[in-house]
C-alpha cells in the first residue's frame, strides 16, 4: 500500500519534471547566460526530482547511501529559490540604475549572492555529517545552524533590496514593473519555507525530521511553497521580454554570477551520482539511526 510520503514524492515528480521542461524554455528564451534567476528554477526542479525519486528508492531499499543522496539533494532546497529571487531583483535594480537613482550596486548583489552560496555549502556539509543519536534522530551540526543563518541573512537582504527599490519602480518599463511585483508575492512563501527550515536544524523535533517526520508540516511548510514560488516565477518568465545586450547592466553582468551558476550545476551533478553511490557502513537505515532534515 502506498503511504502519504510516497504519494508526495509522486506528486512532486508529476509536478517538477514537466515545470523543468517548462522552465527550460523559459531559460532558452531568455537566453541561458543571461536568465535573470531562471537558471536557478531549472536547479530546484532537477534537484527536487533527484530528491523524489530517493524518497520511493529509500522507502524500499532505506541504505545509508540513498538517505545520505536524500539529505544532500534536500539541503539544495532554499539556495536556488534565494538566488532566483536575487537574480530577478538584479534586472530589475538594473533598468533603476539606466533609469532612476540606484541605491544598490554590483558589491552589494555579490555579497548576498556569496552569503546564500556559503549557506549551501555548510547545510550541504551539515547534512552528509550529521551523526545519529541513540533515540534515532540524528544530531545537527554546527555547520547546518550556520548555513540557515546565512540563508536568514541572505533573505533580509533581499527583503531590503526589494523595498528600498520597490519605491522607483515607476522609473522601469512597464513590463518591468511586474518583476517586484513576482517578487512580494514570493517572498511570504519563501519566508515560510526559510521558517520550516530553521525549525529543522534548531527545534531538533521529530516532527521536521526528513524521513519519519510530520508529512502534513513538510507539504504545509516546505512543497507547496515551492510549488508557488518555482510556478509564480517562471510564469513571469512568459510576461517580461528578453533583455537586449544594451539592456544588461552591471549587476547582471558580473562576471561570478555566471561562475556560481556552473558551480551549483555541478553540485546538483554531484548530488544526483551520489544516489548510485555505495557506503561501508551498515546497509539499513533503522540499524544506523541515520535521518536527516530538509533544509
Amino acid at each position: 500500500m502506498v503511504n502519504s510520503r510516497e504519494i508526495v514524492s509522486i506528486v512532486e515528480l508529476i509536478f517538477y519534471i514537466p515545470t523543468t521542461v517548462v522552465a527550460l524554455v523559459v531559460c532558452a528564451r531568455h537566453g541561458f547566460r543571461q536568465t535573470s534567476g531562471w537558471i536557478y528554477t531549472v536547479l530546484l526542479c532537477v534537484a527536487r526530482v533527484a530528491g523524489a525519486i530517493c524518497h520511493l528508492i529509500g522507502i524500499n531499499n532505506p541504505s545509508v547511501g540513498v538517505i545520505t543522496a536524500s539529505v544532500i539533494i534536500d539541503s539544495l532546497g532554499l539556495s536556488p529559490l534565494l538566488l532566483a529571487t536575487l537574480g530577478l531583483l538584479s534586472r530589475f535594480v538594473d533598468f533603476i540604475h539606466a533609469h532612476g537613482r540606484p541605491v544598490w550596486n554590483p558589491t552589494h548583489f555579490r555579497l548576498l549572492q556569496t552569503i546564500i552560496i556559503v549557506g549551501l555549502i555548510l547545510a550541504i556539509v551539515g547534512g552528509t555529517n550529521g551523526k545519529p543519536k541513540p533515540d534515532g534522530s540524528i544530531q545537527v551540526q554546527t555547520t547546518s545552524k550556520v548555513g540557515i543563518i546565512l540563508y536568514i541573512v541572505g533573505y533580509a537582504g533581499i527583503v531590503a533590496v526589494l523595498v528600498v527599490s520597490a519605491r522607483q519602480t515607476n522609473c522601469v518599463p512597464k513590463k518591468e514593473r511586474r518583476v517586484p511585483v513576482a517578487v512580494f508575492f514570493a517572498l511570504p512563501f519563501l519566508l515560510v519555507r526559510l521558517v520550516y527550515a530553521a525549525c529543522a536544524v534548531f527545534l531538533h523535533n521529530h516532527i521536521f525530521n526528513i524521513v519519519t517526520g510530520s508529512v502534513p508540516v513538510w507539504v504545509v511548510m516546505s512543497v507547496i511553497e515551492e510549488f508557488i514560488v518555482v510556478v509564480t516565477y517562471v510564469t513571469l518568465g512568459f510576461l517580461v521580454d528578453k533583455l537586449d545586450k544594451a539592456d544588461i547592466g552591471a549587476i547582471q553582468g558580473r562576471k561570478n554570477k555566471r561562475q556560481l551558476n556552473f558551480g551549483l550545476v555541478g553540485m546538483v551533478g554531484r548530488g544526483r551520482r551520489n544516489r548510485g553511490g555505495h557506503s561501508s557502513a551498515p546497509h539499513d537505515a533503522q540499524e544506523t539511526g541515520y535521518t536527516g532534515t530538509r533544509q
